[in-house]
């Protein structure tokens, strides 16, 4: 694991930023986006159980197992966001300016500014 125990910054934290910062809202594009939007409900729900856990960030990883158990088989697509949320843990961890980012794009969810493509770079904030 990495430093991320220096931070105040705990998961729980973390999946509230990633709840509230748009990265859960659809992309505009020109096809059916019904395998998006279950991405995103199985995303949102991992990340709601993630923050009801409010693991300490050494525990982390035991918090993600325990989701996948919870939410059962198959198994795949589960791991896979798990595994995104691992890695999102470990940019906040080891990115500088990675949360505030976060933060900005939360803040400008909530003004009603929706996200239109990919994700922005958060080494350019």
């Amino acid at each position: 694991m990495s430093d991320a125990g220096e931070t105040a910054l705990r998961p729980a934290d973390l999946a509230r930023l990633l709840l509230a910062s748009g990265d859960l809202l659809p992309r505009q594009r020109a096809r059916d986006q019904q395998a998006d939007l279950a991405g995103i409900a199985l995303k949102r729900a991992a990340l709601e159980q993630l923050i009801a856990l409010d693991p300490e960030p050494e525990d982390l990883d035991a918090a993600l197992e325990q989701i996948i158990a919870a939410m059962g088989p198959p198994y795949g697509p589960i791991r896979g966001i798990c595994l995104n949320i691992r890695y999102d843990w470990e940019a906040a961890s080891t990115t500088p300016g990675f949360v505030e980012w976060l933060l900005q794009e939360a803040l400008r969810t909530t003004a009603g500014q929706r996200r239109k493509g990919n994700r922005a770079d958060p080494e350019a904030v």
